[in-house]
């Protein structure tokens, strides 16, 4: 089971309901399907990104016992800064 930030659950709980199950199945199969996001690379070195939809993205970490944190749940425009 992922582990949740304080940030994304804050995240969670502003996005439309349509888009809160989505990101719940999405973040559901991170623990078995790492690969499921791209790698970032420079500052963001580390970290996941998986397109939510077309406008939002979640952003995570696997850590060395192979569980997601979950950072952000963020529009494209803002995820990455």
């Amino acid at each position: 089971m992922p582990t949740w930030s304080k940030r994304s659950l804050r995240d969670l709980d502003s996005l439309p309901e349509s888009m809160q199950e989505r990101a719940r199945a999405l973040i559901a199969r991170l623990d078995t399907e790492h690969g499921l996001g791209k790698k970032l690379v420079g500052p963001l070195k580390g970290i996941r990104s998986a397109r939510l939809g077309r406008s939002h993205r979640v952003l995570y970490e696997i850590s060395e016992d192979g569980t997601a944190r979950i950072l952000t749940i963020a529009q494209r425009r803002d995820a990455y800064r």
